[in-house]
């Protein structure tokens, strides 16, 4: 078991965001400790107003939060009561038993693990200080956690196997949730070893799925001058947020040097998977009214992405097609000016230009009405 642990000014944006989770039906609420309704019987609001008052107590503290993440390991299926068993005694080592807390089951991940939020303001209003040594204590605490519950071994962070781990457990990124460069670096173990890619641009077009980007600079600035890279998490509409991460930082080493070797040596291995992308393109293309929402979604099914990303060399946006089955990206413009994004939307342009014709249609017949 493995816990990480991430601080916050105030309790409401992590709460929202497990919250909001729970409306989803990605998540559901397990346990809420000291205060005074079962974790079932609260409301979101009676949540955020139980936290407010503790830190009310305290005007000096900057962060006021804590978000801790307790990820299991690949296969451990506890019940609900059995997580929050396991995450009592860790609450009360780390000095937050008498302090308001919150747990979250969440099911969007190979993984189990859980969520919980807490406050580092006692009823005092006394601060609960975490310095450096508690961070170490806190993953001790996972260590000896899983032998008190026999809970299976969390993989250790070694590259090999981070990489095994990353593989079943890579999620799409979200930021403010805690443990942001653990997730980016599953991301990248899952994708780098394993697709094969010619550019930078082909990679962030896999890595857009997991709302995460590589940035190698503007043209003309300093990081591009420096053949320097960086990974960025991206919102949901693919604006860079956050604090950029060093390529070098991650065990992985996913430099751009390390990278452009990796371009080379995927040139020569992709002939076969192209001409297995056309084939399934073309055959779902056959037969039927060109649409482009429906061909989008018959080629998912059928394990291939389509995304349409900007390039880092012309700044223009490209179609990219992603066979998840053969690990392989290909802009479009190089599978045959057929594939490429023009000429795709112009034959999907059709069933676009009727639909506009029925609606005009309909509207005519209402005004006769």
């Amino acid at each position: 078991m493995q816990p990480s642990l991430g601080f916050y000014p105030t309790a409401g944006k992590p709460v929202q965001y497990n919250e909001k989770k729970v409306r989803q039906g990605d998540a559901r609420r397990i346990a809420a400790e000291n205060f005074l309704k079962d974790h079932d019987q609260l409301t979101h609001q009676e949540i955020l107003d139980r936290f407010r008052q503790r830190t009310s107590l305290n005007d000096i503290a900057e962060k006021k939060a804590v978000h801790i993440s307790m990820n299991f390991g690949i296969g451990e299926n506890l019940s609900d009561d059995r997580l929050v068993t396991v995450a009592k005694p860790y609450m009360k080592e780390m000095g937050f038993e008498d302090q308001p807390w919150v747990a979250y089951r969440h099911t969007d991940a190979g993984h189990t693990h859980i969520h919980i939020v807490t406050t580092t303001i006692r009823a005092d209003g006394s601060k609960i200080h975490l310095r450096p040594r508690d961070l170490a204590k806190s993953s001790a605490l996972g260590r000896i956690l899983e032998k008190e519950f026999s809970l299976q071994r969390y993989p250790k962070a070694r590259p090999a196997d981070q990489e095994q781990f990353a593989v079943t457990s890579a999620q799409k990124v979200i930021y403010g949730e805690p443990g942001l460069k653990r997730s980016v670096s599953n991301i990248l173990n899952t994708v780098i070893p394993h697709y094969q890619y010619t550019n930078l641009d082909e990679l962030n077009a896999v890595l857009r799925l997991y709302n995460v980007t590589a940035n190698p600079g503007e043209e003309h600035s300093r990081l591009r001058q420096l053949h320097g890279l960086y990974y960025h998490a991206l919102d949901d509409s693919g604006h860079r947020i956050g604090t950029p991460l060093q390529a070098s930082s991650f065990l992985l080493k996913p430099t751009l040097k390390n990278l452009e070797q990796r371009f080379i040596a995927n040139q020569s291995q992709r002939e076969s998977a192209a001409d297995n992308l056309r084939s399934t393109v073309d055959w779902t293309l056959a037969g039927q009214t060109p649409d482009w929402e429906k061909l989008k979604s018959d080629l998912d099914q059928k394990g291939i992405s389509l995304v349409v990303s900007r390039s880092t060399t012309d700044s223009k946006d490209h179609l990219y097609f992603i066979d998840h089955n053969q690990r392989s990206v290909f802009n479009a413009n190089t599978l045959g000016k057929q594939y490429n994004l023009e000429s795709l939307q112009d034959r999907c342009a059709p069933t676009l230009q009727t639909t506009r014709q029925e609606e005009i249609q309909i509207h005519q017949i209402k005004l006769k009405l």
